[in-house]
């Protein structure tokens, strides 16, 4: 009989401890490569979820600015300073409007904070600033109900008017 077995198996124990020792090692190492490769897929993956929203949102920007430009009378009311028209028709368009640009600024500033990919992108927080300069009307939509636009209300209240 061979001696390692005579001598009460320690040998083999030994040997076995350190196959499952090496077998622990290679899959700590395989969990971590995982882990990585798993990361490295998560910012892929944050990162073209954070272009579909921009996409997402320059869509629907475009959308109100269509309207305004199929009544270009409409345009100094949001980019000129103009204060809310008299006439009726008129100024339940440009509240209606004004309304739907609050919703496409909200939705781009709450999807650039909610994605981490997309900090570094500031132009939902820069046209927001530069809307709240010249369109007094959205101002007037906002204002009158900050809890409808939270993401658009607390960038202005965060972002004080310079009154420049």
């Amino acid at each position: 009989m061979p001696r390692y077995f005579r001598s009460g198996g320690t040998e083999v124990t030994d040997i076995f401890g350190l196959i499952a020792a090496i077998g622990v090692v290679a899959s700590l190492l395989v969990s971590a490569w995982q882990t990585r490769e798993l990361t490295r897929q998560t910012r892929i993956s944050n990162g073209v979820a954070g272009a579909a929203a921009i996409y997402n949102g320059m869509e629907r920007l475009h959308h109100v600015e269509s309207l305004i430009a199929a009544q270009p009378e409409l345009h100094v009311c949001f980019f000129g300073g103009a204060a809310l028209p008299r006439q009726e028709d008129a100024r339940a368009r440009v509240l209606l409007i004004a309304a739907m640009l609050a919703d496409t600024v909200n939705y781009g500033l709450m999807i650039n904070a909610l994605n981490p990919e997309m900090k570094g992108y500031r132009g939902w927080q820069s046209f927001a600033l530069r809307l709240r300069d010249s369109a007094p009307v959205l101002v007037h939509v906002v204002n009158e109900h900050p809890h409808w636009w939270p993401a658009l209300s607390s960038h202005w209240a965060a972002h004080p008017a310079t009154g420049g």
